[in-house]
């Protein structure tokens, strides 16, 4: 009598714990992301000289079916850029001021630039054949560029190193043969991110 009890209750428990399964596996979870713990990085070169800094990190999410990555988005604070490697106060200072200005990013008119996913392909384990949009000045353009995803315990994050052509976002200042550079400097058209995204 027992066995039959409990054979009918594994009959029964079956579907739910299959549902349960097949629930989990093609849900799309977001995790929370700690923005204090992300980062942006940031590097351009000109013919004379390399600069790098960080942008904060204003808003993020991940977005994971499986364990594996789907979609997500982040957004930048463009007032938030500093410079990592100009020691000089007054010189930093200029850096900072020049590069929020129309010459550049004009952050008085435009506070934000946003990278929505559109697919995220595993092309490796763990790692990300990631495209999507680009929006720097409310200009958006299509990008794409490998992600790692890592996991430890609990905590995900996602790097990736993405390289974007600034003149097609009207950013062309400094650039060859462009107002601002000279026969012999230029600004490349080329600049770095460099993201760490972590989520919980």
């Amino acid at each position: 009598m027992k066995r039959k009890i409990i054979i009918l209750i594994a009959a029964l428990l079956a579907p739910v714990i299959a549902a349960w399964f097949i629930y989990n596996k093609y849900r799309v979870v977001i995790p929370p992301v700690d923005t204090t713990k992300s980062e942006v990085g940031w590097s351009a070169k000109s013919v004379s000289d390399t600069h790098y800094g960080k942008i904060r990190l204003s808003k993020a999410s991940l977005q994971f079916k499986d364990s594996k990555l789907v979609g997500g988005e982040f957004e930048v604070d463009m007032n938030s850029i500093t410079v990592d490697d100009i020691t000089d106060a007054k010189h930093n200072e200029d850096f900072v001021r020049h590069v929020t200005t129309g010459d550049f990013f004009e952050t008085n008119l435009y506070p934000t630039a946003k990278f929505v996913i559109t697919s995220a392909k595993e092309v490796s384990n763990l790692k990300y054949e990631v495209t999507g949009n680009l929006t720097i000045k409310k200009v958006t353009k299509p990008i794409q560029f490998i992600a790692a995803l890592n996991q430890v315990e609990k905590t995900k994050n996602v790097t990736a190193t993405i390289v974007i052509d600034r003149t097609l976002f009207g950013i062309e200042y400094g650039g060859k043969d462009k107002p601002g550079s000279e026969k012999d400097w230029f600004i490349y058209n080329d600049f770095t991110l460099n993201v760490n995204i972590v989520s919980m």
